[in-house]
């Protein structure tokens, strides 16, 4: 059995015109988890990330404060779903839906600039995702596929009694607590809006599971997983600085 550290990427650059950027304090909390590893004695035999450069920089931070025996290894299967496309395709369906959702859409304010404004239609986004057969871009259900199949990759690749860190996203991180504890749809989007920048999740696969727990997709055998731990902001709370608690 091997554990996986699911390691959500620092915060990002949220509101700039380039999202997929380690802002100041992303930065710091990547330093964060490497010292929080390297104190604890926890070593990596890799560390796995997506092809994102929020994903790329927090690994490399991360692996730059503490000594390690493994290799960074990208694999793109570890990147967040397209929020680009989610956004340009479903926010004008959405504002059809309904007057409230087009108001706030369509205002002069930043419909995202509002954190409650931007629960109701984010949620609203996903579930039509969710819902959406024939969706022109990565559906939610080859994502789905694909951050299980990530999993069995890694467990192959790897094999059995290793540490792995991967670094990924909220969305990605939270498919795969979707799975293993087999929620609704709907849980999806409770867990994405709860996980922190740089929170650490464990979780512990092996091959053909007997009972709970099964993940499994159309291209991969069944693996087991069990939680450890979700959403661990030690590495964070360490600094004892508040401004390093984000989300975003």
């Amino acid at each position: 059995m091997s554990k996986i550290y699911l390691i959500r990427h620092g915060q990002a650059s949220f509101g700039a015109d380039n999202y997929d950027l380690l802002s100041d304090i992303g930065r710091q909390q990547a330093s964060a988890l490497g010292e929080y590893f390297l104190i604890h004695g926890i070593k990596f035999d890799a560390v796995i990330h997506g092809q994102m450069s929020r994903q790329t920089e927090t690994a490399q931070l991360m692996a730059q404060s503490k000594q390690f025996g493994g290799e960074l290894i990208l694999d793109k299967g570890a990147d967040e779903f397209d929020s680009d496309s989610l956004l340009d395709y479903y926010l004008p369906i959405l504002a059809e839906t309904s007057d409230v959702f087009q108001q706030k859409i369509y205002s002069d304010q930043k419909w995202f600039a509002n954190g409650r404004d931007f629960e109701l239609i984010f949620r609203a986004l996903i579930a039509l995702w969710q819902q959406d057969d024939r969706c022109p871009f990565e559906s939610w259900a080859v994502f789905r596929n694909r951050s299980l199949n990530l999993l069995n990759r890694i467990q192959s690749a790897h094999g059995a009694n290793k540490n792995i860190a991967l670094v990924t996203s909220g969305g990605l991180i939270s498919a795969t607590m979707q799975s293993i504890l087999g929620f609704d749809n709907r849980t999806f989007m409770d867990m994405n809006l709860t996980i922190n920048n740089a929170s650490v999740t464990e979780i512990k696969i092996r091959k053909k599971a007997e009972s709970s727990g099964q993940l499994s997709s159309p291209e991969n055998e069944t693996i087991s997983a069990r939680l450890q731990s979700f959403n661990n902001i030690s590495p964070l709370l360490m600094k004892k600085q508040s401004h390093l608690i984000t989300r975003k």
